[in-house]
């Protein structure tokens, strides 16, 4: 099983059964295989600690998409099938790169559609990674936790609000927004615009993660906390699985990992890495049948963007 490590830019407090956004440290991409090998069966998910309970639903910090509409959000979905489906061209031609420059290029150009024109690399063979920061990414300002910690991090506002500047995740995370305001009944739905919302936002979730920004207890003062809790009581598969953290996030460590490694003139490593690449697109787009029943259906660890289209045409979302 091929570990994609990322590190924490945001001074939140993570959950342990959380990986962060971003690309770690030096590692090597992965290769394509035929099928993700299922993870190795280990203890009980370990219960959080007492300054972090289990909530009861989703403690929701970020406003972010709650106010688009019916159009704007049915748009940005369309885009994010685009952009992927042309980030899949990128990478699949990368496969064939007559250079290590070239699957280099590729790279960040698929970075560049999961994060936006914010996210990159930087110069040299092995450069650092540059991303949207934390407010950015999940579109707060800081004033929405205890005062004494507004007071030392400050309020400013994201430098980026328009999600269009925030590639497949910022687009995912704005539609999920206003799909949210149907889910939790805000304005009244009908129960069947209410189950099909659902269908999306699981599928939608598999593809960006089902994170979300919330907060937690830290001696006397709540901060910013990357949360899952909501979903702790959520299959040992689903926790087995990527789609916890999104696809969309095995997409970017790859393309980060093809970034940071040093390949020498090795351009057949580096195109079997940018065949791993096209692989985990392939994910965000097609989805997984998880269950193997023969059908990729509009739920949790299944439903990929074409899932979510489908869905929203059919429902008329």
């Amino acid at each position: 099983m091929v570990i994609l490590r990322t590190p924490n830019l945001c001074t939140v407090a993570v959950l342990t059964v959380l990986v962060a956004l971003i690309a770690g440290g030096p590692a090597s991409a992965q290769t394509a295989q035929p099928a993700r090998p299922a993870a190795t069966p280990a203890t009980p998910p370990i219960a959080p600690p007492k300054d972090s309970a289990k909530e009861p639903g989703q403690n929701l910090k970020s406003a972010f998409g709650t106010t688009l509409t019916k159009p704007e959000a049915r748009a940005l979905l369309g885009e994010m099938l685009q952009i992927t489906e042309q980030a899949l061209a990128t990478s699949r031609a990368a496969e064939q790169a007559a250079s290590v420059s070239d699957v280099k290029s590729a790279a960040d150009k698929v970075l560049q559609t999961v994060w936006g024109a914010a996210a990159g690399r930087g110069d040299g063979n092995t450069s650092e990674i540059t991303v949207p920061g934390w407010k950015e990414r999940w579109q707060v300002t800081g004033g929405e936790w205890s005062p004494s910690y507004a007071r030392r991090l400050k309020t400013e506002a994201p430098k980026i609000t328009d999600p269009r500047q925030l590639g497949a995740m910022g687009r995912g995370r704005a539609i999920r927004g206003r799909l949210g305001q149907i889910t939790r009944g805000t304005p009244r739905a009908s129960a069947a615009d209410s189950a099909a919302a659902e269908q999306l936002v699981a599928s939608l979730n598999n593809v960006i993660g089902w994170t979300y920004i919330s907060e937690g207890l830290k001696g006397n003062e709540m901060q910013p906390r990357i949360s899952l809790t909501y979903m702790w009581d959520a299959p040992a598969e689903f926790w087995q699985s990527s789609a916890d953290t999104g696809w969309l996030d095995e997409v970017f460590a790859q393309a980060s990992n093809i970034l940071k490694t040093d390949y020498g003139t090795d351009v057949a490593e580096a195109r079997k890495h940018a065949a791993g690449m096209s692989e985990l697109l392939q994910k965000v787009l097609n989805g997984v049948d998880a269950d193997k029943n023969g059908t990729v259906e509009p739920k949790m660890m299944e439903g990929g963007l074409n899932a979510a289209l489908r869905v929203a045409g059919e429902a008329g979302l």
